[in-house]
């Protein structure tokens, strides 16, 4: 088994093997404008980088173009990821003292800290999400018209603040989308565990 071909893994041969002849060929042809144009493997380095730029921002869902309109949860996640590399590629070639030093550098506990704070957050929102449905299945128990009751609080609500502005049409809606999000029953399905699902 181990011997057969692997049709993804001989497909990702060639992509790559495509990718250094495209770097190879734009080295060639296009690399002299650069300067230092005597150091063949600087110009390999600059073609290179962009191949890396143009797929980051393609992963992320930008314009290659003008960089512009990306989804900066996926560019996150791979910048994280590039980060744990590097940690790991650091705990290979150096010392535990050295280490250390990196560990504490501001940047990276800038980053531990927003990290923490961010799972704490999405963490909370989460556990409010579940008790408030488990409160709102017990109200529907009672009263099956409680939903109904809280849309009327926020429609009163609107009325009250008469909608004047973008930002009053945004707390009315974000209101009610939240009031369905909490009330769900279990058949509609459980809760979107973080507020940007709303909006988006």
């Amino acid at each position: 088994m181990a011997d057969e071909s692997n049709p993804l893994r001989d497909a990702d041969r060639i992509l790559m093997a495509a990718v250094d002849d495209a770097i190879e060929d734009a080295a060639r042809s296009a690399g002299h404008h650069l300067r230092g144009g005597d150091d063949t493997r600087s110009r390999q380095d600059y073609f290179a980088d962009g191949v890396m730029r143009h797929l980051f921002l393609r992963l992320c869902g930008a314009d290659p173009a003008t960089a512009a309109g990306g989804d900066p949860e996926i560019a996150w996640k791979i910048l994280y990821a590039g980060r744990n590399v590097a940690r790991h590629w650091e705990r290979e070639g150096e010392d535990r003292k050295t280490m250390r030093r990196k560990r504490e550098r501001s940047d990276d506990l800038d980053r531990d800290r927003s990290e923490r704070r961010e799972i704490i957050r999405s963490a909370q929102h989460y556990a409010m999400t579940l008790v408030v449905q488990a409160l709102a299945d017990q109200a529907r128990l009672s009263d099956p018209q409680f939903v109904e009751r809280l849309e009327a609080a926020i429609d009163a609500r609107a009325a009250k603040l008469g909608i004047v502005s973008e930002a009053d049409a945004l707390f009315i809606s974000s209101a009610k989308d939240y009031v369905s999000l909490l009330t769900r029953t279990r058949e509609q399905g459980a809760a979107v565990p973080d507020h940007q699902a709303i909006t988006e």
